[in-house]
């Protein structure tokens, strides 16, 4: 089944089915969110101890800076191209995100990171297949996520109280930002503007901390 335009233009509130650019104006404009995260975390990484190699982090910074960009590409003229654009570095941030957490944070041997990352994989692609795509507005993209950042939580909670508290921050924001995405379309008579913009602010900061976590190790 393909997405139409029609689709891609009924997607946000803010929005609502108006062609051409700037239709979206604030889900466009806080994407600069995602753009100053990077250049913060970036900054930190410059000027923070090194521990070890930190190729991935640099990485990680690139793809939040891509967000940043590929989102605002997507908002301001949305196409089959610029959808790729907005959904390839969030896909790729989650899952290196996930490898250098498991390595970092939990010290586990490269084995083990890939055995959890793949079943994260096969909880992803499951997802994909047997869900809606629809489903909460397509918020059902991130449960895989949202189911790893919460055994995340746990997990370091039992390591380490401090980061514990920290991921236990972090995961209770993005729940906030996965609502906010999720209820859109459904506040729209009452919001014309719509709560899109709120997953983009809170989702910015949620991608900045998870990133200064590792910045800053154990």
């Amino acid at each position: 089944m393909t997405t139409s335009v029609l689709t891609y233009l009924d997607s946000y509130c803010e929005r609502a089915g108006q062609l051409g650019t700037f239709a979206e104006p604030l889900n466009f404009a806080t994407n600069g969110f995602f753009i100053l995260a990077a250049l913060m975390a970036s900054h930190a990484l410059l000027h923070y101890p090194a521990h070890g190699r930190r190729i991935d982090l640099w990485l990680l910074a690139l793809l939040m800076f891509a967000i940043g960009v590929g989102s605002g590409l997507w908002h301001w003229k949305p196409s089959a191209a610029t959808l790729l654009m907005d959904v390839i570095p969030i896909t790729l941030f989650m899952n290196l995100y996930l490898l250098s957490a498991l390595r970092r944070l939990f010290e586990l041997s490269w084995l083990r990171v890939f055995c959890c990352w793949g079943l994260y994989v096969m909880l992803t692609f499951a997802g994909q297949a047997y869900l809606p795509p629809d489903m909460l507005h397509g918020t059902v993209m991130y449960l895989p996520t949202y189911a790893a950042m919460v055994a995340l939580t746990f997990g370091l909670a039992r390591r380490d109280v401090r980061i514990g508290r920290v991921f236990a921050l972090i995961t209770t924001v993005w729940s906030l930002s996965l609502i906010a995405r999720t209820v859109d379309l459904e506040l729209c008579q009452s919001l014309p503007i719509g709560t899109h913009f709120v997953w983009h602010t809170l989702n910015a900061w949620v991608l900045w901390r998870l990133l200064m976590v590792l910045v800053r190790g154990r």
